[in-house]
């Protein structure tokens, strides 16, 4: 009895400690997802080229090369988003009044506080010209 105490004991020690890793790399993965969600387009990008790096491990001469391509295609992906924006805001507007209409006044205050700092972080950025190099944007404030 004693022995299966012990071996009961050592295994609860062990799937304790896998419950409470799993809840913490849970944790953080959500926090990392988050971070990324509210960090916006530019956010996602940064990470998606940091992860090719280190996956590829490429040298200078092509990481220099991949930041160039990888920064056209944002520049060309941008001036389809701002193209389709209109479209966009409209579909998220009639959402925004269907939630609003099923909300309390107190939640309708605290929905609009987070509906302003996700628009903030996932501001609308005038497009550049594809055929230019430039990577500087013009930002404007989210619509309302």
């Amino acid at each position: 009895m004693k022995r299966f105490k012990g071996c009961l004991g050592v295994f609860l020690i062990f799937f304790l400690g896998f419950v409470v890793g799993a809840i913490l790399a849970s944790g953080s993965i959500y926090v990392k997802v988050w971070e990324l969600i509210e960090g916006g387009p530019e956010k996602v990008a940064e990470f998606t080229i940091q992860r090719l790096n280190d996956e590829l491990k490429l040298d200078d001469l092509q990481k220099r090369e991949f930041h160039r391509i990888a920064d056209r295609t944002r520049l060309k992906l941008r001036t389809i988003r701002y193209a389709s924006q209109p479209e966009v805001d409209a579909v998220l507007e009639a959402s925004d009044s269907e939630v609003r209409a099923i909300l309390n006044p107190k939640q309708k205050k605290k929905f609009e506080d987070v509906m302003k700092r996700f628009r903030e972080s996932w501001r609308v950025e005038k497009p550049v010209e594809p055929g230019s190099e430039s990577a500087e944007l013009k930002v404007e404030p989210p619509p309302k």
